[in-house]
């Protein structure tokens, strides 16, 4: 995920050992965090925000001439985490460059986008329950087959998508 959160923070004079101190956490994931190694959970954005005293979107959003404020919503789930979207299997859902909220979760409620592991990768697909009961894995995208069918406890769920954030390039 894109961030400015060591920029600001070297900008303030505050070190990467200040910082973690403050948010309770190891040095080593804080510099993930920075280099975009690792995605983090929505509330820890807003603490590193708070910290920093910075608004939300200036720490996670590129700095670009005449872009409007990226408006977050306040009332997400205190386990969200954002995860960024890598390709476009879920065009036009999910594009390569959006941020989905995801909110951990083992099991299929409500068809919808879920974060899958699959082959020690996650993967976001659409899980569809079929009459049979079965379970369909698809992409959203078109150009992808059915990727298959399976019994729901066949499925490795680590989350469900909550929301989205489109980010749109200007150049």
């Amino acid at each position: 995920m894109l961030n400015n959160i060591k920029q600001i923070r070297k900008s303030l004079g505050i070190t990467v050992a200040e910082l973690a101190q403050k948010l309770n956490m190891s040095q080593g994931n804080l510099t993930k965090i920075e280099n975009g190694q690792v995605d983090m959970k929505a509330e820890t954005a807003a603490a590193i925000a708070a910290i920093l005293q910075c608004p939300l979107d200036k720490l996670i959003a590129e700095e670009k001439d005449n872009v409007s404020p990226l408006s977050l919503p306040l009332n997400l789930p205190a386990d969200s985490r954002t995860m960024a979207v890598r390709d476009n299997n879920m065009a036009p859902t999910l594009i390569s460059g959006d941020i989905a909220v995801v909110r951990p979760c083992q099991t299929k409620g409500a068809d919808g986008i879920y974060l899958l592991q699959r082959q020690g990768r996650e993967v976001l697909r659409r899980l569809q329950t079929l009459s049979d009961g079965r379970v369909a894995v698809l992409c959203d995208n078109q150009a992808y087959l059915p990727e298959y069918a399976v019994t729901a406890a066949e499925l490795e769920i680590s989350g469900h998508v909550v929301s989205k954030i489109a980010v749109v390039s200007l150049s």
